[in-house]
């Protein structure tokens, strides 16, 4: 097994869930840096100023981060593990606060997303901040009348805050999906998956051959989604598919898809926690 990274980068503030993702994958001891945007962890693992690095790519109820989803086209950093993790959201607030007093609540707008029935019911306003743990820390230092933050227990008692309801997403399966970016984690994986970017002609059949040639060889499509390239009505197709290119089969498939496509590229064959 691989030596674990002693710098890997995630985004927001400590507390934040993507830092729990980071201690799940490489271990209690590692060095968790922040940086204040998703861009800035591409960045740091592109500079070499860190190891390694984990970012929400997909919320299963909030759906796929976007942001992070066109900077893994941006940047050519491979990805190198894979991590759901369960996500329980509080609401929080500096001591002495009564939940019916809250009137807003901060939060990163993947947090927000998935607490939104909870905070209709509650006639609390969604406030977007940068990152859970960034809005704990806002919540903290700046304790704004009639104001909590929606972040982890983790959050709270690192800032202070008061817990005034555990458990306010609106799914009890809620779940965010983490990719590592640069050195994998060192431990054992479930299963492989590997992900590839491609684009088709815009012709009918073109996805539909692309598709096929992973059905055609019994294996499993996870994920299938497009992103807009520049010009417009013109899209990158992001599609996962289970196993590893280790995997003649694997292999194969990738080389057929290649064929009926104008572009193709494989951002990562990894392993998944």
């Amino acid at each position: 097994m691989a030596e674990s990274p002693r710098r890997v980068a995630f985004q927001g503030e400590h507390g934040a869930y993507g830092e729990e993702a980071l201690r799940a994958l490489y271990g209690p001891d590692v060095e968790a840096v922040p940086c204040l945007t998703f861009r800035g962890v591409f960045e740091a693992v592109a500079e070499g100023r860190v190891a390694s690095g984990v970012i929400p790519v997909e919320s299963s109820l909030g759906g796929p981060v976007a942001e992070n989803v066109d900077l893994l086209l941006e940047h050519d950093l491979p990805i190198s593990g894979e991590l759901s993790l369960r996500v329980r959201h509080c609401l929080v607030a500096p001591p002495g606060r009564a939940l019916e007093d809250i009137e807003r609540a901060l939060s990163h707008p993947q947090a927000l997303a998935q607490c939104a029935g909870y905070l209709r019911r509650r006639g609390i306003t969604p406030v977007p901040e940068a990152n859970t743990a960034i809005a704990a820390r806002k919540v903290a230092e700046e304790a704004p009348p009639r104001t909590a933050a929606i972040a982890s227990r983790v959050s709270a008692e690192l800032y202070g805050l008061t817990v005034l309801e555990e458990g306010v997403e609106d799914s009890p399966d809620n779940h965010t999906r983490f990719l590592t970016l640069g050195a994998p984690a060192p431990r054992a994986w479930t299963r492989r998956k590997t992900a590839l970017a491609f684009t088709v002609q815009n012709a009918p059949g073109a996805l539909y051959r692309v598709l096929g040639a992973f059905s055609a060889r019994g294996l499993e499509v996870s994920r299938l989604e497009s992103r807009p390239q520049r010009r417009a009505w013109e899209y990158v197709w992001c599609l996962d598919v289970e196993g590893s290119l280790e995997d003649p089969r694997v292999r194969e498939a990738v080389g057929a898809a290649q064929g009926a496509c104008i572009t193709l590229r494989v951002l990562g064959s990894y392993g998944v926690a």
